[in-house]
């Protein structure tokens, strides 16, 4: 039997939202016991709210400290993290890819690929005009 919309698989395990940067900075230990060893998922960097990058590590709490110190430096003050599952991991590409198409930060310099899907738009694009033109017949191509 499929499972309905509404019987809940949980994805993301816990979340932090809203933190500033000086955490990492002045609270590393915390930071690092408190997100725990080994954990996987998403974080977003932000400047003044605006999603500046989005990212995805395999451990969180070492990717965000390279971050203060790599070429990110300096562009970002806020932080979320999203820690997935660990049965989920498989996923983290796919979300990632979504997320940055979505946000379009600045950070990211390339819009990502997912891993293996079907861009119908042009496809998509032609059954519009194809409907269109019965309407309006000059339309065809």
């Amino acid at each position: 039997m499929a499972r309905s919309w509404g019987q809940k698989q949980p994805l993301v395990e816990k979340h932090i939202k809203d933190v500033g940067v000086g955490v990492i900075e002045n609270h590393l230990d915390c930071f690092r016991r408190f997100v725990g060893h080994g954990k996987s998922g998403i974080y977003v960097l932000r400047k003044d709210k605006i999603i500046y990058y989005v990212g995805l590590a395999s451990s969180l709490r070492s990717r965000l400290a390279t971050h203060i110190k790599n070429h990110h430096r300096g562009k970002w003050n806020q932080f979320d993290l999203y820690i997935v599952k660990r049965g989920k991991r498989k996923y983290l590409v796919e979300l990632e890819a979504l997320l940055i198409r979505v946000a379009k930060p600045k950070g990211n310099r390339t819009e990502p690929r997912f891993i293996k899907h079907h861009n119908v738009t042009k496809q998509f694009k032609k059954a519009l005009q194809n409907e269109a033109s019965q309407y309006f017949p000059g339309l065809r191509n």
